[in-house]
């Protein structure tokens, strides 16, 4: 059963997105800012479907910070429709952008196929989170503010 991660700030959104992939047979985790994702990023999720407007760090920043540790897919759900904001997704290590609104059977699609694609890929690594610490036990090393230990 695959492991999701929904990080949004609307209470009601993450709720249908959860009712909808678990019906689908998705194993969901939430969190409604990025303090709480960074928690929820260490259970491994296999896709992290995450918000761009949140407050304190916005998706933005918090891809960039768990990019380098998190293999998953990190999915951007927003409704910022400029090519910059898209650009500056993508460049912030997310695989895709999806434009709110959207047709969830289309938004389940695109994740169950960056799941599929994850899948061949098969390499998952455990990652602890602690304000500007981060420890990386599968390629056994720390970092402190973004630098190598």
């Amino acid at each position: 059963m695959p492991k999701i991660l929904i990080v949004d700030d609307e209470a009601d959104f993450r709720k249908l997105l959860t009712d909808y992939f678990e019906i689908n047979g998705y194993s969901v985790m939430t969190a409604k800012d990025s303090r709480e994702a960074l928690r929820k990023v260490e259970q491994q999720p296999d896709l992290v479907l995450l918000d761009i407007n949140m407050p304190e760090q916005n998706g933005l920043q918090l891809c960039e910070k768990i990019r380098d540790y998190v293999s998953c897919p990190i999915l951007f759900l927003t409704a910022r429709i400029e090519d910059a904001d898209k650009i500056a997704g993508f460049r912030a290590g997310g695989d895709d952008y999806i434009l709110k609104p959207f047709s969830i059977r289309e938004l389940g699609a695109r994740v169950e196929a960056h799941i599929r694609r994850e899948q061949r890929i098969q390499t998952k690594s455990s990652v602890r989170f602690n304000n500007e610490l981060v420890i990386d036990y599968t390629a056994r090393e720390i970092y402190y503010l973004d630098k190598r230990i």
